[in-house]
């Protein structure tokens, strides 16, 4: 029988993140729930206009995300430019950039950004100009680890994360009635929202025989914050956090 079965899974990434975990989950013969606690709005397309006209004179662009590249190829409304190399920090990143038809020209050896700054580097001459388009939380350890080293880099933010506070009743009702036996968390920002919408209430009696769940060392360190035990797969994927989930709750 699997581990999973029986067993409500919240779900806490963006609406249209989610539905990749819950058809996973019910491959497992678990329960999804998705509450999506974070609501992600692109920005002005004047800007990314703007840079359309400029892409010619970069020679790499970073992209760390899939929420990255969605939101700022589809602004662009053309393709990049040939000569221009892509770097992908992620699989899923790596795939979503495939699946529209480009090259991914270099894939870190592992997907945190302290590990892409370092490797990326040894790509470079030191001559390159480079493109970064991301969200406004996204950390800041690959501009500024790039530029020590004297690469010209242009950060464009081309979409915003915000707290989903139309979804704050039906988070606190799920947990205070105790329907919910994981919690999955695949950013530092769900973690934080999910604390930001819950202030005031009894969540950490809630949550307390609730099993947590991270995606990534980075998310794990803003969970510890606020939960006594946190597990997490050694692969960033969606698949490896559920494998990792069913072999803790054997």
């Amino acid at each position: 029988m699997n581990a999973l079965a029986g067993k409500t899974v919240l779900i806490t990434r963006a609406q249209h993140q989610a539905k990749q975990m819950s058809v996973a989950v019910k491959e497992r013969s678990g329960i999804p729930l998705e509450i999506p606690l974070l609501r992600m709005e692109g920005t002005s397309h004047r800007q990314i206009q703007h840079i359309a006209g400029q892409l010619h004179s970069y020679d790499w662009v970073i992209f760390t995300s899939k929420n990255g590249v969605a939101f700022f190829l589809d602004s662009l409304r053309k393709k990049l430019p040939g000569p221009i190399k892509i770097a992908a920090v992620g699989v899923k990143t790596k795939l979503e950039l495939e699946k529209r038809g480009y090259q991914v020209h270099f894939v870190p050896t592992s997907f945190v950004a302290e590990t892409f700054a370092e490797e990326f580097l040894k790509e470079l001459s030191g001559n390159e100009r480079i493109l970064f388009p991301k969200g406004n939380l996204a950390r800041d350890v690959i501009p500024v680890k790039l530029r020590e080293f004297g690469i010209f880099l242009d950060e464009l933010i081309v979409y915003g994360t915000k707290v989903n506070v139309e979804k704050k009743q039906e988070l606190i009702t799920a947990l205070k009635l105790g329907e919910v036996n994981i919690i999955t968390f695949t950013s530092p920002s769900t973690v934080d929202s999910f604390v930001r919408l819950l202030e005031g209430t009894n969540w950490r009696e809630w949550t307390k025989k609730c099993t947590i769940a991270c995606i990534g060392p980075i998310t794990e360190k803003e969970a510890n914050l606020y939960f006594p035990h946190v597990i997490v797969p050694k692969e960033y994927t969606v698949e490896a956090l559920l494998q990792c989930i069913c072999e803790s709750i054997k």
